[in-house]
């Protein structure tokens, strides 16, 4: 009973200890495909794409389900269903231990797996893995059972863990054909229903994969030959060996080292204390270490042909390894079990370490689009562009499919659209269409390392017609009219746009391009936001006397305080850096101020955990290691509001690292100005390209007016090192 209560403990200790070294935001960018997947497509649309992927669909539909649900926008929601369906796998290592060689056997398994980096690792990421890894656990110890005692409830019990694992993990077939195979040379009673009733599972597993082995063999052997390695079947093993015991995140050369000296240990403990202690082994001992050591020698096989080594693909015999390995040992020398936990409590501390970036490119732009419009969707031609679960307020859906992109064009007023440059023959027809429709108020390109990763941006905002045309002739020097002005938002709200219409003329031929300007300025001639486009047409394509209505959006800036602001038009020459401009008729002004707007302040509840100090209350940051053409630097997000007069130039951020403070930039500029604003201003600020060899703790300070009012611990990635948690010997590496 006392081990029962242990095992029991164990689970929330797990849970607490997975909580505390997760990842906030996105480890890889497989999680991010997942997640693509799950909240972008219905279940049939999944398994389509599925087929041309490396992985059956049923845990992607589960969370689907789970995205069904609960609608959750960020990534630690989606850990969480991964833990839960994870953290079975204690009780089942104790049963699967206890059901091998007795009750100690199942409790020095629960300890050892509780403890495990690998297996941790497996737990907090969004992937199928910490699942299969109890279902292996599961399968294995029911499957003991039908050997020494059938009866009808475990050959159900098995057979639906089987069709749970076929369509979970590919590589579960290897632990299961073992199974099949060691079930028909024992013949337990009732075995030819049995396994008459499993070939109905694999027929509906060979029916999807007749459908899904071509594309998802394509798929994957294109994407894993990027990993610069090519192991032999027993470096594959090798691997195996040395990442269960150090996790993926250790270095590679102590991963090699510890695995090599513990599998050594282990050897001569067993063969000096078996000459002296001749304890038989169960012989349930030699049945784990068949299925165990069958599907790894036969997947180290596979290695041979393909490029599939990774030791997550044999996460379904963990457990069952784990307690192969551990029996003989605990048996004759149970203090040498310890050694087992002592390269992974090495190893674990590195976790937090784990960052992630956004793909889209550039921190700059990425920032931009925080700060211009934060609530609008997101059209995207590829998966990697999405922002989504990153920065969860945009919601990503796919371009390629007619009916989200109808679902964006229909529902939302103003939307963002991510294409890849390199792809710009499939959209860039669609964008010129779109504009007869909605307004381009945002355009940049932004540039990568990896050529389809470069990103063209754009925000859209769909055309209004004007409340009412107020006229107002005014002419330009070289000829070019305004006639009235379509009135058509008089107030907006920051991370909104703001839509104008201008109906305009000319009285004579132009051959010169004009670009055509509109600003919002303070009281005090202070710019917060401008859009400076041509318009469409070209005004060298207008015609004397012919009325063009030109229609405008300007994006109001998450950092814009309250108030009355003045809307700015005028022209200068196409090209140019915004000047000289073009002088009104009679050389009064060089721009036009053509109306005021209201803008209102964004009143949101405080987040849990704000800080007030003299007139100003900021919100806990947000901060993220991101990746720019560069290299790393730090982002953060910072939220602010002030009771009483404050100072925009009086905020800092500085990050204190073991090399000295250094201060952080905000990511435009921003006026100084002195203001009152009840609502929350949304400022991103960022660090320079920062270096170092080795992942460094440091300490991010918020200060106003010279007094530090937030301080929190950062983990700062190196810079000049990469990660690849598929091959441990070779996850660090010079980029």
């Amino acid at each position: 009973m006392s081990m029962r209560w242990g095992v029991l403990a164990t689970i929330p200790l797990t849970f607490w200890v997975t909580l505390a070294l997760m990842p906030p935001e996105l480890a890889q960018i497989d999680e991010k495909h997942v997640l693509w997947q799950a909240s972008s497509y219905g279940a049939i649309e999944i398994a389509r794409n599925l087929m041309w992927d490396s992985h059956p669909p049923l845990y992607y539909w589960l969370v689907h389900l789970w995205w069904e649900i609960g609608g959750f926008d960020r990534p630690y929601a989606y850990r969480v269903l991964s833990i839960l369906l994870g953290l079975t796998a204690l009780p089942l290592a104790f049963q699967l231990g206890k059901q091998t060689a007795g009750p100690r056997i199942g409790m020095w398994t629960v300890i050892l797996i509780a403890l495990n980096p690998f297996y941790i690792f497996q737990l907090f990421l969004i992937r199928m893995y910490g699942g299969v890894i109890a279902l292996g656990a599961a399968s294995t110890w029911v499957w003991l059972l039908l050997l020494r005692r059938p009866s009808t409830r475990r050959w159900l019990a098995w057979m639906i863990l089987q069709g749970i694992l076929l369509f979970t993990h590919y590589y579960s077939v290897l632990l299961l054909l073992c199974q099949i195979v060691i079930l028909g040379l024992y013949r337990p009673r009732g075995w030819q229903i049995g396994l008459m009733i499993s070939t109905l599972l694999w027929g509906a597993f060979g029916l999807w994969l007749l459908q899904a082995y071509a594309g998802s063999m394509e798929n994957t052997v294109r994407n894993l030959s990027a990993i610069p390695v090519r192991p032999r079947p027993w470096e594959v093993l090798e691997h195996f060996w040395a990442s269960w015991l150090t996790g993926p995140l250790s270095d590679g050369h102590f991963a090699r080292a510890a695995g090599l000296a513990t599998a050594l240990g282990a050897l001569a403990v067993w063969i000096c204390k078996g000459l002296r202690k001749r304890t038989p082994l169960p012989v349930q001992w030699q049945l784990i270490g068949m299925v165990s050591w069958l599907p790894l020698a036969m997947g180290a096989g596979i290695a041979l042909r393909w490029p599939f080594f990774g030791a997550r693909y044999f996460a379904m015999v963990l457990i069952p390894f784990l307690v192969w390995v551990i029996t003989p040992i605990a048996l004759r020398a149970r203090w040498f079990v310890i050694t087992f936990l002592v390269p992974g409590l090495i190893s674990l501390p590195a976790m937090p370490l784990i960052q992630s970036f956004p793909d889209a490119g550039d921190t700059k732009e990425i920032a931009a689009m925080q700060i211009l419009g934060d609530e609008d969707p997101i059209l995207i031609q590829a998966w990697w562009h999405s922002l989504w679960p990153e920065y969860p307020r945009f919601r990503s859906y796919d371009w390629n499919d007619p009916r989200q992109r109808a679902i964006v064009l229909s529902q939302h007023p103003s939307f963002w659209f991510i294409g890849v440059t390199l792809y710009r023959g499939n959209w860039e027809g669609w964008v010129t269409d779109l504009q007869r429709t909605h307004t381009v108020d945002f355009y940049t390109e932004i540039d990568h390392f990896v050529p389809e990763r470069r990103a063209t941006v754009i925000h859209f905002t769909r055309k209004a017609q004007p409340v009412r045309w107020d006229p107002f002739p005014v002419r330009w020097e070289n000829g070019l009219q305004l006639r009235a002005i379509g009135r058509i938002d008089e107030s907006a709200k920051p991370g909104h746009p703001l839509r104008i219409a201008l109906r305009m003329s000319t009285d004579r031929p132009l051959t010169s391009r004009w670009t055509l300007f509109l600003h919002l300025v303070d009281e005090h001639g202070q710019l917060w936001s401008n859009w400076d486009a041509e318009p469409e047409p070209g005004v060298q394509h207008w015609a004397p006397g012919q009325t063009i209505e030109v229609h405008r959006s300007l994006l109001i800036p998450l950092y814009t305080p309250p108030g009355r602001y003045r809307l700015q038009i005028g022209w200068y020459p196409t090209g140019a850096p915004g000047f000289p401009r073009l002088p009104l008729e009679g050389g009064a002004s060089n721009s036009l101020i053509i109306g005021e707007i209201e803008v209102h302040p964004r009143v949101d509840p405080a987040r849990v955990g704000s800080l007030s100090a003299g007139p100003v209350e900021v919100e806990p940051p947000v901060a993220r290691m991101v990746q720019g053409i560069d290299g790393w630097r730090l982002e953060v997000q910072v939220r602010w509001r002030s009771r009483s007069y404050a100072r925009i130039s009086g905020w800092q951020v500085m990050l204190r690292t073991p090399d000295g403070s250094t201060p952080l930039q905000r990511a435009y500029r921003i006026p100084d100005a002195t203001v009152v604003t009840p609502g929350w201003l949304t400022e991103i600020w960022i660090s320079p390209p920062l270096s170092g060899t080795r992942p460094a703790l440091s300490v991010l300070e918020i200060l106003y007016e010279g007094h530090r009012i937030i301080e929190r611990p950062v983990w700062i990635f190196p810079a000049d090192t990469g990660w690849v948690y598929g091959w441990v010997f070779l996850n660090r590496f010079p980029r």
